[in-house]
């Protein structure tokens, strides 16, 4: 009886650790760049990536997707690759992967119980009109991890 209970003890733990952390798809790697418009060349010519938006004009970054041409990829669902105008690299404009969380305080908890050190703390931006939460991690082999929470109901970031 005392093992039957211990089981249902630990599996009921393992089943609330498993309900206490977020969903976490990858939506974005970020990708310096000395030439935005030249390497988003690159991707589109080596990888089939398209344009689907940009920042600047001239751009200081270039959001790119995978489709067949420019409208299909802006309709796609495919996580975006953003090219971003950097000088040199720096830990903090390394290349990075980019999570989207469907609850980033409880992922931010969950990444630092596992070993990650923030970088920078949860803060809402706006992007594309629609405000965004997003913080970085770094975990323990110096990895940078953007996090970002969108609003409820969206599933990619908006490009008008």
């Amino acid at each position: 009886m005392r093992r039957t209970i211990t089981a249902v003890l630990g599996l009921s733990a393992v089943a609330w650790a498993a309900l206490a952390q977020a969903d976490v798809t990858v939506m974005a790697v970020r990708l310096p760049a000395k030439d935005v418009v030249a390497l988003a060349k690159f991707y589109d010519t080596a990888l089939g990536l398209k344009q689907i938006d940009q920042v600047g004009q001239p751009p200081t970054e270039i959001i790119m997707r995978f489709g067949a041409t420019a409208a299909a990829a802006k309709a796609g669902s495919s996580p975006e690759f953003l090219i971003e105008h950097r000088d040199g690299v720096t830990a903090s404009s390394q290349a990075h992967a980019i999570f989207r969380v469907s609850d980033i305080a409880a992922t931010v908890a969950a990444a630092k119980g596992a070993g990650a050190k923030v970088q920078a703390e949860v803060a809402t931006v706006q992007i594309g009109g629609a405000p965004i939460k997003i913080a970085t991690v770094v975990d323990p082999d110096g990895n940078v991890l953007e996090l970002m929470e969108l609003p409820k109901g969206t599933d990619h970031l908006p490009h008008p």
